[in-house]
């Protein structure tokens, strides 16, 4: 039976949207709804994974599901919040790689391949900038630069890593759609080819 790759990159897309809507609620509805929504968030990615025949991208999604559960029951830091970074990565990249195998066999167009590759770059420079804004050395000093009256350097140094991260997520995400989307479309469905 032919894997349904292109199966696989719609759920990979429900999924994203259903993680910034959590994204959203958290705010507006407190984190355990947030919460909660990511961990449906991580079960369709693991559905996804699964779909792809990716064990270490279903590996992933299922480490973020328990860790989803365990914020949800009110497990927070910024252990918590690195780990979470470090499993989207350990998701998407071995998930990407999958992708390209099947568009390489597929005979796709070069251009989807370099959509693919700037997603998994984008991805790698958002995740590791915001790993690292959540470093313990980093905590409290919002408050310690609002005492002050400035900023401290260690406080910079964290506004430019979220700065990097807004703007390599904004990147990741309108290339990742771009990447699934044409994937749904070249990939042969199911019992196709």
């Amino acid at each position: 039976m032919r894997q349904n790759a292109a199966s696989a990159a719609t759920w990979t897309l429900a999924a994203l949207a259903v993680q910034l809507i959590a994204g959203v609620c958290a705010d507006m509805v407190g984190k355990p709804a947030g919460m909660a929504l990511l961990l449906i968030c991580w079960l369709m990615n693991g559905y996804a994974a699964y779909r792809q025949r990716c064990p270490a991208a279903l590996g992933a999604a299922a480490a973020g599901a328990v860790l989803a559960a365990l914020s949800a029951a009110g497990l927070s830091g910024w252990a918590v919040s690195i780990a979470s970074n470090l499993l989207f990565l350990l998701f998407y990249l071995p998930l990407q790689r999958g992708f390209d195998e099947k568009l390489y066999a597929a005979h796709v167009p070069e251009q989807a391949h370099r959509l693919g590759r700037v997603w998994a770059m984008a991805t790698l420079i958002q995740r590791g900038a915001s790993m690292l804004g959540f470093l313990p050395c980093f905590q409290g000093q919002d408050v310690l630069s609002a005492q002050q009256g400035s900023f401290t350097s260690l406080f910079a140094v964290q506004l430019v890593l979220e700065m990097v991260a807004l703007i390599a997520a904004i990147v990741s995400y309108i290339w990742m759609v771009r990447y699934l989307w044409r994937a749904r479309r070249l990939l042969p469905k199911e019992g196709t080819a």
